[in-house]
């Protein structure tokens, strides 16, 4: 918002996906709230999006009905269970590749099915490879007992490339990812706001108060003292 980026709608939206993104990791956790969440919203939501494709073909509301419950329950049960079987806590999900197809994924989907901007989808997919860094970054340093100077058996296991227990895994995720990528938009105008010197510049004189904390309101309450001395010296 400082660089004039992102209006007060974006900003909410741009939070909206960093916390999305820093749950994310979880999804290999079969019985965590994440995982549930994630997988009822998208079921709900594939649902609705076969319902209204095959809306035209099937016009009566019996048969959208069912087709409605059919993919739900078929994803929401069928595909989570295989999902749940296929993967394991601190797996390949929990990893910097997966990260960024996350990234990838959700600048894709912006820029094709919501049709935004180039530049609008790749900040959303920022965000969303943002939060679940720092979910990963966390879970790392929640590993090591800086006072009792120990680790716990969990360090390395989240913060890492691949996954050792599953190599397959590994493969079919960095698959995922470059085709992820290949889906994204053109680059170009996030590699052009990276370089533009102007927006560091702004961001770096608003980080701080350049002379007094809360000048507008030192400033009101001294000239509502002034305003205080004129009326007493009318008077």
């Amino acid at each position: 918002m400082v660089a004039g980026l992102a209006s007060e709608t974006e900003f909410i939206l741009y939070f909206v996906l960093g916390t999305a993104g820093s749950l994310l990791p979880d999804m290999d956790a079969d019985n965590s709230a994440p995982v549930q969440f994630v997988f009822s919203l998208s079921s709900i939501l594939l649902a609705f999006s076969t319902m209204f494709f095959f809306s035209t073909l099937f016009p009566t509301v019996l048969e959208l009905v069912v087709i409605w419950i059919a993919t739900y329950l078929c994803f929401r049960w069928i595909i989570f269970a295989l999902f749940t079987r296929l993967t394991t806590h601190r797996g390949i999900f929990h990893s910097i590749p997966a990260s960024l197809f996350f990234g990838f994924l959700t600048s894709a989907i912006s820029y094709h099915f919501f049709h935004l901007a180039s530049l609008q989808a790749w900040l959303n997919g920022l965000f969303v490879c943002f939060g679940y860094l720092l979910h990963l970054i966390l879970d790392e340093l929640y590993s090591v007992n800086v006072f009792g100077m120990r680790t716990k058996r969990s360090l390395g296991t989240a913060l890492k490339f691949h996954s050792k227990a599953s190599p397959p895994a590994t493969i079919y995720m960095y698959l995922a990812l470059v085709a992820a990528f290949m889906a994204t938009p053109t680059v170009t105008p996030l590699a052009r706001l990276a370089k533009d010197t102007q927006i560091y510049h702004q961001i770096q004189q608003k980080f701080m108060p350049q002379e007094t904390w809360f000048l507008p309101i030192k400033e009101i309450n001294v000239k509502q003292s002034e305003d205080t001395i004129l009326g007493l010296s009318a008077t």
